[in-house]
Parts: C-alpha cells; structure tokens; sequence
C-alpha cells in the first residue's frame, strides 16, 4: 500500500502540470463581480480541518478559505486528487501543517512559490519526535494561529486591522481553553488516558497526563496481539476505567481492550477531521476540544 502511495504521489505532481496550464489560463480570465462578492475575495488553501478552522476565524468573511480534506476523512496519509492540487495554484495562499502530516503539500511548495502562491508550513519547528498533533496543545494551537494570521497580513495588508481584531478574540479563546483544562485537570486522581491512537502525547504532556496510545502516531500502526496482551494487563494492574476512541477511525481495537480489561468506552476527539454530523451539528475545533475535556474529567476522577 505504501509502495502505490509514493508511487501515486509521483504521477500526482506530473498530471498536476497540464491542470496547471488549463486553470492558469482560466485565472486571467475571471470576471470579478461587484465590490464585495466573492469575486474580490482572496482565496486561500488549507490541507486539512484545524488549519482551516483556525483561518476561517481569522478571516471572517474579507476571504474564501477551502480546506482540501474532505468531510469525514481521517487525516493522516490522506492525499488529494490531481484536480485539488491544481486547483491550488489558483489561489493566493496554501496553508499546511508540515511533515509526517500532510506530506506531499511539501512536493509542490517550491513549484507553488514560483507561480505566485505564497506558502506557509505552519507547523515548522513545533513538531517533535515525527509528532504532528501539535493542534491539541491549546497553547501550540494558538501559536498555529498567530502564524497564520501573519501569513494572511502579508497578502491583504488592507484588511489588516479586521484580521488583527479576529485574531486578538481567538488568541483570548486559546487562553481560556487553556485555562479550563488545567483548573479542570489539575485535580483529578488518575492521570494516565489509554487513546486510540497517540495524538494526545502534546496535551498530555502540557497538563501533567500520561498517555498510553493502542496504535501509533497514524490509526493505522495497529499493536500486535501481544502488544494487546500487555495492553490488557496494563489497564487491569492501573484500573483503567475507560478506554478513549475517536469519530474517524475505527473502535474496534478500544473496544475489544476495553471489553477485555472490564473497562468503559468514551471518545476523545484528536480533531484532526470532522464528521458531517459534527460539521451540520455546527461543533468547531473549541466545542469540541471543551467535550474531550469533560471526557477526560469523567474518566480520570
């Protein structure tokens, strides 16, 4: 499967070429329409849903932010069709987190700055030990955003004091998520998390939790079944009362740890996609992480 992914990844960066020159051509030929539609706005690109959520809020309506991850689909090793990645090109700014992430957005950095679009790697020099979760630290996510809102300046100064405004109010958000979780946290008895996944290892290590993950950094390193022994004998010995699985990879892996080491099952979000349920719901990347928060109080008191 790996072997077809990069495989995959090479045809994708040569078909993108003869799309290029197609939506290049029907770039200079667009027709804005009246001030203030959406013909005068500018267009920015996202990999993928909390870099979307944070740029939407920075720039409200004076610019189209499309995120290229569709509804519903996990993130990790998720690549976009050739179509998607020219339709990049069209834009004013591409906005992606960084490596082990969204891999391939690094391929076409350079070619994008040599057609005009301004790129930022967000996540550059946040990411450690090949971690991407980065988002899940409120005070890395808030740092996530200030980058982006720089970004967003430097291509429509004009617009800068409605964009300062935004991110001022969403910088005091970051403070008070922050805020909950530790007075919420600080007190609770328990401290390890078994997760689905380890996307939490940010998080927990900002408010003193440890983390016990069933697969790797991507849902898809699955344990061993002697992995899932030792796992088993480990929620046991600690006296694991939940075991945490998530919306957008499977739960049979927690609840077969969690049916045999006689504990219960509750989601934590890693928030790295929404489900159309979650989106139609109207839950954003703060709703979501105040029930992961209400999820971890229930389960480490």
């Amino acid at each position: 499967m790996k072997t077809w992914r990069k495989l995959c990844s090479a045809v994708l960066v040569l078909l993108i070429f003869g799309l290029i020159l197609f939506t290049g051509g029907c770039r200079g030929s667009e027709n804005p329409s009246a001030p203030g539609s959406t013909g005068d706005l500018i267009k920015i690109y996202t990999t993928f849903y909390p870099l979307y959520d944070f740029t939407k809020k920075i720039v409200g309506d004076r610019a189209m932010v499309e995120n290229l991850q569709p509804v519903g689909v996990e993130p990790h090793d998720y690549e976009p069709s050739p179509r998607q990645v020219a339709s990049i090109y069209t834009g004013k700014l591409f906005i992606f987190l960084g490596e082990p992430m969204d891999t391939w957005a690094k391929k076409i950095e350079g070619q994008l700055q040599e057609k005009g679009v301004v790129t930022l790697e967000a996540g550059q020099g946040l990411i450690e030990n090949n971690d991407p979760h980065i988002w899940l630290d409120p005070l890395l996510a808030r740092e996530l955003a200030r980058r982006i809102y720089e970004a967003v300046v430097a291509i429509d100064g004009d617009n800068k004091g409605y964009y300062e405004k935004n991110f001022h109010e969403l910088e005091q958000k970051f403070a008070s998520l922050d805020r909950q979780y530790r007075e919420a946290l600080a007190g609770v008895t328990g401290k390890d998390i078994v997760t689905s996944h380890a996307a939490f290892g940010y998080l927990a290590r900002r408010y003193g939790l440890n983390q016990i993950p069933i697969s790797g950094l991507s849902p898809q390193q699955e344990p061993s079944a002697q992995q899932m022994v030792e796992l088993i004998t480990l929620c046991r010995s600690k006296g694991i009362k939940y075991i945490f699985f998530e919306t957008l990879a499977s739960p049979k892996l927690a609840e077969t740890l969690a049916r045999e080491a006689g504990a219960g099952t509750l989601v934590l979000n890693p928030i790295g996609g929404l489900t159309r349920e979650e989106m139609e719901a109207g839950k954003d990347y703060f709703s979501i992480m105040a029930e992961n928060l209400a999820a971890l109080k229930k389960a480490l008191e």
